[in-house]
Parts: C-alpha cells; sequence; structure tokens
C-alpha cells in the first residue's frame, strides 16, 4: 500500500493539485491509522523557522526514542566542550631519572580520558617516544589512570543480549581500537557441521585471548524459528561460541565486545612492547599519574565538531557514551552515566527551554529502555540548535544526509529526497525514529520527528513508513 500512497502524492502535485492544510492533516493521520494499526506512533512536523507547529499526533506522548537520544548528547557537548574540543590520551615519565644502557627504572603512567577514536596505532606512536629515549628495558612498573571515568560500564537499562555485541562495548577511559574485536565464522559444507570460528587477525591483542566454539550449521528457517548464537565473554576476554548459525557460502565477520578494556589494555601494552624491542618486567598499576612524572608525549583526538559525525551520522554507541561521561566530569567532576545525564539535561534545560523533569534520560545513546522522550521535545531541541548561531552549523553537518551518507544513505536516494533530509535515526526491538531536518521541493524547511514503539513489525516496515511519510512532506508542503 506504501508505494501506491507515493504514487498518488507524486501524480497529485504534477497535475498541480496542493492540499489544504485540512487534507494534509488527514491524509498523514490515515497513514498512520492503516499502515501501522497496532503501533503506538508519535510524529511532530515544525516549521524551522516560525517555530510553528505545522501537523502533531500524540506529540506529547513519552516515546523510547532509541538513538534520536544521541541528538541531546551532542547538542549538550557542542554547547559546554565547544567544536574544538579533543581528547587527550598522554605518556608521563620521570625526566630526572638517567638512562644508562638502555635500562629505565622508574614507573611510566599513561593516562586516558575516554577518548573514542583512539587506536593501536595511536598506542604505537606513544609508547614509541620511549625507543627515542634509546629505552630498551623497563624495570619499573605502568601506571594506567582511567580515573577520569566511574563505573559501571554498561549503562541502565541495556539489555543483557546485547552486553557481547560491539554496539554496547563498556564504557570506560581506556578505549583502545572501539573496545571491540572481530570473529570471522566460516561456512559449513552441510546441514549438521559444525561451523569453524577465528578470532580476526587484524585485531590486536587476539593472542591473548582464547576462542571455543561449539555452533552447528542449520536452515536459515531454522536458525529463525529454533535458535540462535549464543555468545559469553569471560571476565580474561576469552570468548565461547555456541548455538546454531545459517549454513552459507560466505564467510561472515562479527564484531563483539571486549568485557575488560583495562585487560585488554595491558595486553596491547605488552604486545606494542615487543614490536619495539623493548623488556618489560614491571607491573601494572591503577592510578592517577603521580606528581613526580611528567608528560613525555600525547595524542590528541580529532575535534568534537568531526568525531560528532560518528554519532549523528553513524550512530555510534561508544562515542555518544563517551561524551556523556566526559560531560559528567566536566560538571561534576567524575564521568558516570549518571553524572553524565545529569549534566546533559543541565546543560540543554537552559537553552531549549525543555522540562526535564518531565522526561527520562538515563545514557547518551540511547540504547537503555528505560528513556523517555517526546516527538516535541526532539522537535524542541532541533529548532533551538538550527537557531544557535555558533553552533548549528557544527550539529547539523553532522547529521546523516539522505541518500548519501551515515544511516540514511541506503534511504531517500530517489531524485525528489536525496539530500533533501537531514536526520538522526533510531532503531530498537519493537522501536523505530527519525528526527531531523526536511526541505520541501518547494524550499520550505521542516523539522521532522517520527517515533514508533511496541510494534510487532519487522523494522524495515516500520522504516518504509517514516520514508513513505517524509517523501509525502518532501513533495506536499
Amino acid at each position: 500500500m506504501m508505494p501506491l500512497i507515493r504514487c498518488i502524492i507524486i501524480c497529485c502535485l504534477t497535475i498541480g493539485y496542493a492540499f489544504a492544510a485540512d487534507d494534509i492533516n488527514g491524509t498523514i493521520t490515515n497513514m498512520i491509522n492503516t499502515e501501522l494499526p497496532d503501533a503506538t506512533v508519535g510524529v511532530t512536523v515544525q516549521d524551522v523557522v516560525t517555530g510553528k507547529i505545522v501537523y502533531d499526533y500524540q506529540g506529547t506522548k513519552l516515546f523510547l526514542p532509541a538513538s534520536t537520544a544521541k541528538l541531546f548528547t551532542a547538542a549538550a557537548a557542542l554547547k559546554q566542550l565547544g567544536p574544538d574540543y579533543c581528547f587527550e590520551t598522554a605518556l608521563y615519565y620521570d625526566h630526572d631519572y638517567l638512562v644508562s644502557d638502555g635500562v629505565y627504572g622508574r614507573d611510566l603512567a599513561l593516562k586516558f580520558t575516554g577518548d573514542p577514536s583512539f587506536k593501536i596505532v595511536n598506542l604505537y606512536s606513544l609508547l614509541g617516544k620511549l625507543s627515542e629515549l634509546k629505552i630498551k628495558k623497563i624495570t619499573g612498573d605502568i601506571i594506567l589512570d582511567d580515573s577520569l571515568f566511574d563505573g559501571p560500564l554498561l549503562g541502565f537499562g541495556w539489555t543483557l543480549d546485547s552486553t557481547a555485541w560491539y554496539y554496547s562495548a563498556p564504557v570506560s577511559a581506556i578505549i583502545i581500537d572501539r573496545n571491540q574485536f572481530g570473529i570471522t565464522l566460516y561456512p559449513v559444507p552441510e546441514i549438521g557441521a559444525e561451523v569453524h570460528a577465528k578470532i580476526d587477525n587484524i585485531y590486536p591483542g587476539s593472542k591473548n585471548r582464547t576462542l571455543t566454539t561449539n555452533i552447528r550449521g542449520v536452515t536459515y528457517e531454522e536458525s529463525e524459528a529454533f535458535c540462535q548464537l549464543e555468545v559469553d565473554i569471560d571476565d580474561d576476554n576469552n570468548v565461547e561460541l555456541a548455538g546454531c548459525w545459517p549454513v552459507g557460502t560466505e564467510p561472515v565477520h562479527l564484531r563483539l565486545a571486549v568485557k575488560d578494556p583495562a585487560l585488554q589494555a595491558e595486553g596491547l601494552i605488552r604486545e606494542t612492547f615487543d614490536k619495539l624491542g623493548i623488556e618489560f618486567s614491571g607491573n601494572f598499576k591503577y592510578s592517577k599519574v603521580p606528581n613526580n612524572l611528567h608528560k613525555l608525549a600525547h595524542h590528541k583526538s580529532e575535534s568534537l565538531s568531526v568525531l560528532l559525525n560518528a554519532i549523528l551520522g553513524d550512530s555510534n554507541n561508544l562515542y555518544a557514551e563517551s561524551l556523556t561521561k566526559t560531560l559528567g566530569a566536566e560538571l561534576y567532576g567524575i564521568g558516570s552515566f549518571k553524572t553524565g545525564s545529569l549534566a546533559v539535561r543541565q546543560i540543554l534545560s537552559s537553552i531549549t527551554g525543555i522540562d526535564f523533569s518531565q522526561t527520562r534520560l538515563l545514557d547518551g545513546s540511547g540504547a537503555s529502555r528505560y528513556n523517555l522522550l517526546t516527538p516535541q521535545h526532539l522537535s524542541r531541541l532541533l529548532y533551538t540548535m538550527h537557531h544557535e548561531p555558533s553552533l548549528g552549523t557544527h550539529f547539523r553537518e553532522a547529521l546523516s544526509i539522505s541518500g548519501v551518507n551515515g544511516t540514511l544513505k541506503t534511504r531517500f536516494a530517489s531524485f525528489d529526497t536525496k539530500a533533501s533530509i537531514k536526520a538522526k535515526t533510531g532503531s530498537l526491538n519493537g522501536v523505530s525514529a527519525l528526527s531531523g531536518y526536511l526541505t520541501t521541493r518547494s524550499g520550505r524547511e521542516l523539522i521532522v520527528t517520527i517515533m514508533i514503539n511496541h510494534a510487532l513489525d519487522k523494522g524495515s516496515i516500520l522504516k518504509q513508513f517514516e520514508n513513505e511519510l517524509c517523501y509525502f512532506l518532501v513533495n506536499e508542503l
């Protein structure tokens, strides 16, 4: 029925027919009631220039926002930290100690601040500065300072079945390669055969893990109906896979979350020393950087305005949560989910006028099943950020663009909608959302928020509804 609705819309536009306001309201409401009769739906359409609400359907009802909650995280970070903010990871040493015969006999320290973009190559560059000092052996200890962030590592309301996967990577101040790693499942020749798996060699630190498997190949229909892949990662970052997987012809790459980021960091540091030819005989300790140590080298991330592309465009959870804890540390001295969420609400309440006592935000990514926002809350935030003179451009440019990039790269790619929508999407089981800016064919700019909860339909069906509603708005307003 969706394609037929779109055909009617475009045909009416072609012959010069224009809907009256009542007709537009009636058409959208009818689409909601016809296409998603059993789901809970909220829609708010607002004029971006005047702020006038053009259409509203349950716009004041609370919904699970999924990843559209990242809009609040990004806006608060821009306001509090500024677009030029960078994360810094630093290496400290005792510069008064004289290295003799290549031996460094004092402690070193690495201070991590939750840089979600920090990679193993950056760690190699930092520790490589020790080679420039002609250090061949370290007999002191290495202090890992991860004190900026507090626990827990996983957010309130994250589902148990998600914790093994990359999108639920633990949020520690120590982040290396997004606190995730890859596993490859290799195809099996017949039903019932064992599926072989291997930790991808491209992921450093893999030699510090073990992998055991007990997976059997089944048909796709059987895997959908009767069993699933079971993933267990223990406290030593060892992996056990069980259950079943559909038989295929090509290898399948999966990304899993590291259980203990600190333990992985220890392994990666030892591996890096091996590559640098540096012998390390000390231990790892956890505390703040001692006052007697001085900074030898540091790595800075790209600016916040660039990092926001990963949050609003690609919907990366770890980036959003790291910023959330960073905001908590900035305002309250310790970075946690609670202080970070409180910071987001405090920062945005004054500039948006939103009464956050009527909302619930417990994480920065939207993965929590406890979050609650209304379509009008999202629209109000987007309206505010559009009119922020110094921050609005950075905010809008980080959003996914229809038919071009991010989570909207494969959506709205037709001639009438490509590049006409800049928005943040959101998806959870039974939940879909889209909130952003839409430019109609007549040049009018709108803020559109669509929130769908309690749906039994597949996510593709929910997104198709969002697509058709946006097609309608692009062509009719």
